[in-house]
């Protein structure tokens, strides 16, 4: 499975990335996976990780959290196709096939 992971709004806007190794890291430090450069977002803010053939989203006890589809995440969550993460200033959204 591929992962696509498309900046529509913020710092990063324009920025895509597909990725068909997991976990991936996304963070604001430069060896991030998929790195935003926007001081809201920690240094590891959050992880993907494929399970069961599901994609699954994890915050890093980020200090500005991770939210999925208007939702802050308190614990390991999956994700359906064409949902939509906010990292500090940045709309995610994330697309598998």
């Amino acid at each position: 499975m591929n992962l696509t992971i498309s900046a529509i709004e913020g710092v990063e806007k324009g920025e895509n990335k597909t990725f068909s190794e997991f976990p991936i890291l996304i963070g604001r430090l430069p060896d991030n996976d998929f790195q935003l450069n926007d001081k809201y977002v920690s240094r590891r803010h959050c992880t993907i990780y494929l399970d069961d053939e599901r994609f699954t989203v994890s915050d890093l006890k980020s200090t500005n959290k991770t939210i999925l589809n208007e939702k802050s995440l308190e614990s390991p969550t999956y994700f359906t196709d064409g949902d939509k993460l906010i990292i500090g200033r940045n709309l995610l959204v994330l697309n598998y096939n």
